[in-house]
């Protein structure tokens, strides 16, 4: 899924609960992180979340340098969440912290090994930490490397 750096509606209202100028500082920090990653268009990244404001915020900004999101039901467990993984092999996982045992039912499961990322709560690896180290201002078209993959 290609966007324009500016097309806010593609996927939808950014949140219900951020300003817009946060709510689009907010995707631009996300879309940054993706950069810094290395995530190219066609990597996927999955998101094991329940809604929250930074869902959107999340699926735009990986979506906007070309990444494949790929939402997974909270409610899954076990072989049907470990099947849902392996089928989209992506390289990262970001999960709400309130869902790690969600996570831990498909320890020893899965054939792929995502990076994972927490969303709130774990003292590790957060996500929602990480990307206030990067810049929420407007996005550079130079910057951004749509259209790049990986060779």
């Amino acid at each position: 899924m290609h966007l324009a750096i500016d097309d806010r509606a593609a996927l939808g209202p950014v949140s219900a609960h951020l300003s817009a100028p946060a709510a689009s500082e907010r995707r631009n920090r996300y879309a940054r992180w993706a950069l810094h990653q290395g995530l190219v268009e066609g990597d996927v990244v999955a998101l094991l979340m329940r809604d929250q404001p930074d869902v959107p915020a999340i699926r735009q900004g990986l979506a906007v340098v070309g990444v494949t999101v790929l939402p997974l039901d909270p409610g899954l467990r076990g072989a049907s969440l470990a099947g849902r993984v392996d089928a989209a092999g992506p390289r990262h996982l970001i999960v709400d912290a309130g869902l790690s045992e969600a996570l831990g039912s498909v320890q020893g499961r899965l054939s792929v090994q995502p990076v994972v990322w927490w969303h709130g709560g774990a003292d590790f690896a957060r996500i929602d930490l990480e990307v206030e180290d990067y810049d929420g201002g407007p996005l550079d078209p130079r910057d951004l490397t749509v259209g790049a993959s990986r060779a």
